[in-house]
């Protein structure tokens, strides 16, 4: 027997408003990545901040994701769209023509740099809301791929979020924490249910950047990967074709998903215009529209919900 799996977007939500779900004493946000195609969860999460909703004990992102949550648990309403509207925008950060032809990728150095000095994330008020909550952002092994989770709290939030945001094949140098090098969270952990799971959480919020009945699915990767004789050409189609792998088992969770589990999917209506790196500002602006009315439309839904039931 499935557990519970309601959907929320800008255009629909549950008619029904009698929710039978488990006991539970904390709810979990889990946020996708997407690159540029996070400005639709930028949008669903300043609807949360306009009206001060933050019932969440445990934050977990991916990526963009990631990005995402530190606008958010900072408190900055509409920050987040201005780091992907203003810095993942700008020739400094990503340059299509540098990268096909001379082979430099995206900028994360300087993308940080942004979120300390003409973007500034306000830590202080960050680690203030984070006192009483946990805030993780995933990153991927580059030697072994494995995921591990890096907490938010505290001074090493700028390798943090590098390493989580370091997409391969895009970004040329793996980020360097611990000792190990880490490519993006989306390698393994895409969307990672089984992580907020397994900490005990029965009730999860998921904000996604792709349609419920969107598949990632390219096995042809599979089949062509043997023949590519250049290794780095390889390595980077081995690592689509994990994260395809992970991403598959994560919308196995979410559409079976355990018996004393409710999720609560907020998703777009349809494929977001955003693209992931190079996307247009009106495609931008038209998405994170989209997100924010997805963001009200689950607040208007919410009252209805009693997860301590």
């Amino acid at each position: 027997m499935s557990g519970n799996h309601h959907y929320y977007s800008a255009q629909r939500s549950q008619e029904n408003r009698d929710y039978s779900v488990n006991k539970a004493n904390s709810i979990a946000l889990v946020v996708e990545g997407g690159g540029q195609k996070g400005i639709f969860t930028a949008g669903v999460l300043d609807a949360f901040l306009k009206e001060k909703f933050n019932p969440f004990s445990l934050l977990i992102g991916t990526s963009a994701g990631a990005l995402n949550l530190a606008s958010y648990i900072c408190g900055q309403y509409r920050h987040a769209y201005r780091v992907i509207t203003e810095a993942t925008m700008h020739k400094n950060f990503f340059n299509m023509r540098s990268f096909l032809f001379e082979s430099k990728g995206m900028d994360l150095d300087w993308l940080i740099e942004q979120t300390k000095t003409k973007i500034p994330l306000d830590w202080n008020r960050g680690d203030e809301n984070m006192k009483n909550r946990v805030v993780l952002v995933t990153a991927t092994q580059a030697d072994n791929n494995q995921v591990d989770y890096f907490d938010l709290f505290g001074a090493g939030w700028e390798l943090a979020l590098k390493a989580s945001c370091s997409i391969p094949g895009i970004y040329n140098t793996p980020a360097t924490l611990d000792k190990y090098h880490w490519l993006d969270g989306g390698v393994q952990a895409p969307i990672p249910l089984e992580e907020v799971h397994r900490q005990g959480y029965k009730h999860i919020v998921v904000i996604r950047t792709a349609p419920p009945e969107v598949k990632y699915e390219h096995k042809f990767l599979a089949k062509l990967t043997p023949y590519i004789k250049n290794l780095k050409t390889k390595e980077i189609m081995n690592k689509l074709i994990d994260h395809e792998e992970s991403y598959l088992k994560a919308q196995m969770f979410l559409e079976s998903p355990p018996e004393d589990v409710s999720i609560y999917e907020l998703h777009p209506t349809r494929l977001l215009k955003s693209k992931l790196i190079g996307s247009k500002k009106t495609s931008l602006d038209y998405d994170y529209q989209q997100g924010f009315d997805c963001g009200r439309q689950f607040l208007e839904s919410y009252q209805g919900i009693d997860m301590y039931r």
